[in-house]
């Protein structure tokens, strides 16, 4: 009897806490992030109803879903399927009939990619299929048709090999509610691209109809059908700021040098997150002809002894997919494990690449007049080399893998560039186990390589070549993250603030999985981060104006924009022991006069070490 009045309390408690959480809406959000945090299940929290949508013009009537306080409209269709003969051919527009009602309440299929478990805090991939060229929406609740909202387009990363807009790690909810609620609201786009095989496959044959570098070309389809329909939604097409993340970031930067810059781009800001126009791909290299080609003899499709014929190109298009994909993917992972990064990637094909990027950059050949924050993270390379390294050969293996055609000297000088006493504080053996100064030492230098020197490069170089004035361009460097937890859970606490880490932040993302880090603390740092993005995209300026967050070549004289690389920079501190903090360096500077947070960037040498990795030599040694 006890026990029975017990479970009907517990119940009436329930239904009260039910009611309360869906009439009282702070308190429901508290409930949410509760449970989350403490893995409780609340299923009567999470209510949804439609939303609908209707483009007046094409008479089209989008229907969606109204979740977590934020209209979603998902799986939306920019181009066509591309299996058949759309396989590797530049995306096709897709045309709805008038009258159309289009289901956008369920995501749909990523991009042929592996499928399965990839990280604990990001989604299973499960559904694959090459009819995957759609997008996802979200926008503030109620947002009216004339609205004319701001509008950030997602662009992920996952090294062109893997990823879709539908990952969990991408939940706008939070970075969409808190900008609404701060009354700069945005509408939210992610987009879906060709990924691998794909996107990138290249041989005479593509070159010759221009069927190359396939999944770039979805992205400016994407952005177009963005320009030319968003404003159905509520947003404005003449607001939309690009965001893109790893390759994404670089994948902004080649949109910006695509057709040595003599096409507009559609879209009027960018942010670049991790990565830029040189990352770590040698464009003028045969690796992906080699790999296409390798593919198409495992599958049997190469015709009279000739790999790059129109007949193996007709072979590999009728192909079942999934024996593509499995042995795209086999091959990639195998030659760079884990995931299969940079095996097929944007190549140089005389069109939409009409020379290596850096040399297009350094040559003025890009499209101007675009605003842009460009970022890394402070141990962005962690990821990259094995937990056993311990030798110089070591460290120049791990980048070697990706770089295969630096000198001896220009090794010899990296080394010289990267001393291993340099590292050696960072050893914490009874945290991270048996971990040497030598893999901090081939993660810096891994970091620097791909991220953080190509991201100066690209900053100094658009502006000095008169992209834009030097008051458009920000940078930023995160030291923060969430994934402490999980990188324990998974036996790799040696990461620390490793790439992805700023993404739940600029995201806002309140109810991260995987374990993560979702403490007030934690949340408080993801939303003053989420609010400085949300400001540029919706005035242009971070901080709605420059005193906590100057532009990165704030006072630089036209003298010392002749040189080739800055002696001064400015950039934006987020996270991390000194907290979120304005960190100006001058090249050669008394480093007794530095406040704490600069001694804590200028550890990192970025002078020295990038004005040689960015030099015309290592480009070019680079293939970059």
């Amino acid at each position: 009897m006890a026990g029975r009045a017990i479970s009907i309390r517990f119940g009436l408690g329930a239904l009260v806490f039910g009611l309360l959480a869906v009439f009282l809406k702070p308190f429901r959000e508290f409930l949410l992030l509760n449970a989350s945090r403490y893995n409780i299940q609340l299923p009567f929290l999470e209510q949804t109803f439609p939303v609908i949508s209707i483009d007046h013009i094409r008479e089209i009537t989008y229907i969606g879903n109204y979740y977590n306080g934020v209209d979603h409209f998902q799986n939306i269709f920019y181009a066509e399927d591309t299996s058949g003969n759309n396989r590797f051919a530049p995306p096709v527009p897709i045309k709805h009939e008038k009258g159309s009602s289009i289901d956008a309440t369920r995501s749909g299929a990523w991009c042929p990619q592996g499928t399965g478990d990839v990280l604990p805090f990001t989604s299973k991939v499960v559904n694959i299929s090459e009819n995957c060229l759609s997008l996802r929406i979200a926008r503030p609740h109620g947002t009216a048709p004339d609205a004319k909202l701001p509008v950030m387009v997602w662009i992920h990363g996952g090294g062109h090999a893997l990823g879709s807009a539908s990952d969990v790690l991408y939940e706008p909810d939070g970075l969409v509610k808190q900008a609404a609620a701060d009354r700069q609201p945005v509408i939210f786009v992610g987009i879906n691209y060709r990924l691998g095989f794909f996107g990138f496959a290249a041989s005479k044959a593509l070159l010759d109809t221009k069927h190359t570098n396939a999944g770039v070309r979805d992205q400016r389809a994407a952005l177009e059908w963005v320009r030319d329909n968003i404003e159905s939604f509520g947003g404005d097409p003449l607001r939309v700021t690009a965001v893109g993340q790893s390759v994404g970031a670089s994948d902004i930067a080649l949109q910006l040098l695509a057709f040595g810059g003599k096409a507009d781009v559609p879209f009027q800001q960018a942010i670049m997150i991790s990565g830029s126009h040189g990352l770590n791909i040698n464009t003028k290299s045969d690796l992906v002809v080699n790999n296409t080609e390798a593919v198409a003899k495992e599958v049997g499709c190469i015709k009279n002894g000739n790999s790059q014929s129109v007949e193996t190109l007709q072979c590999l298009r009728e192909a079942p997919f999934e024996l593509l994909t499995n042995l795209s993917v086999t091959a990639s992972r195998t030659a760079r494990p884990p995931f299969g990064e940079a095996f097929f990637y944007p190549t140089y094909d005389n069109d939409f690449l009409i020379d290596r990027p850096s040399q297009l950059l350094h040559a003025g050949k890009f499209t101007r007049g675009i605003p842009v924050i460009a970022s890394w993270v402070a141990n962005e390379g962690a990821w990259y080399p094995p937990p056993t390294t311990s030798t110089d050969e070591d460290v120049l293996a791990n980048f070697g893998l990706w770089l295969t055609g630096h000198s001896e000297s220009t090794k010899a000088k990296l080394l010289e560039l990267y001393p291993v006493e340099d590292f050696e504080s960072m050893v914490r053996p009874e945290y991270d186990g048996p971990i040497t100064a030598q893999y901090y030492r081939a993660a810096q230098l891994t970091k620097d390589l791909w991220f953080t020197c190509p991201v100066l490069d690209f900053a100094w170089q658009y502006v000095k070549n008169g992209g834009i004035e030097a008051s458009q361009l920000r940078i930023y460097e995160h030291n923060a993250t969430r994934f402490t937890p999980s990188y324990e859970m998974m036996g790799v606490p040696m990461w620390r603030v490793a790439h992805l880490s700023d993404i739940p932040y600029v995201l806002n993302i309140q109810r991260l999985g995987g374990g993560a880090d979702n403490s007030v603390f934690q949340l408080e740092l993801a939303k003053t981060m989420s609010r400085s993005i949300a400001k540029f995209v919706t005035s242009g300026s971070p901080d709605g104006g420059s005193e906590g967050w100057p532009a990165a070549f704030d006072g630089v004289t036209e003298e010392e924009f002749k040189t080739d690389f800055p002696s001064r920079f400015t950039l934006k501190l987020f996270g991390g022991p000194h907290g979120n903090a304005v960190v100006s360096l001058r090249k050669g500077e008394n480093e007794a006069a530095s406040t704490a947070a600069e001694q804590a960037v200028k550890w990192e040498k970025l002078f020295e070490r990038c004005e040689f990795i960015n030099s015309e030599k290592v480009r070019e040694e680079s293939g970059v």
